[in-house]
């Protein structure tokens, strides 16, 4: 029997608990009017991603619309999934919110950690890669992201 790909949508709820599984993504932001992306570690807080931004990250002290990236993708089986979030995002202020979020951030990737921004999720869209297979035999839509 042949096996092919497939695909399918994940929810909002799976898409962040699929985010919540890796240690970093990638922020995209507007710098001088041309799109901007940068890797950066992150944490999901209730429905909210937060994220370390260093200097290289010029989000404006407005609140400004993002979109946050993730995925993991198998080379050689091209399965796995892939997250993006489209929201507005806004620096941490609050010196003890500040200091609880550096506490759970993840100090995976190099560099200064200045700034803490929260992004507030508007648009949430996710869709995992699997085996037509595995698809068929497994259609219950509270699985679980793999670990």
């Amino acid at each position: 029997m042949e096996e092919t790909h497939g695909s399918r949508e994940l929810s909002t709820a799976q898409s962040l608990q699929f985010l919540a599984c890796v240690r970093f993504g990638r922020v995209v932001f507007s710098r001088y009017a041309l799109p901007t992306i940068r890797p950066v570690n992150h944490f999901i807080d209730d429905d909210t991603i937060v994220i370390h931004a260093n200097p290289g990250i010029s989000l404006t002290s407005d609140r400004q619309v993002v979109a946050y990236e993730a995925d993991t993708i198998d080379h050689d089986t091209l399965l796995g999934w892939c997250v993006i979030v489209t929201g507005t995002a806004e620096e941490v202020e609050d010196p003890d919110e500040i200091a609880r979020c550096r506490e759970m951030l993840p100090a995976t990737l190099p560099g200064s950690r200045d700034r803490i921004i929260r992004i507030y999720p508007d648009i949430v869209t996710g869709v995992e890669y699997m085996e037509t297979t595995a698809a068929v035999g497994n259609s219950d839509q509270n699985r679980q992201p793999p670990v």
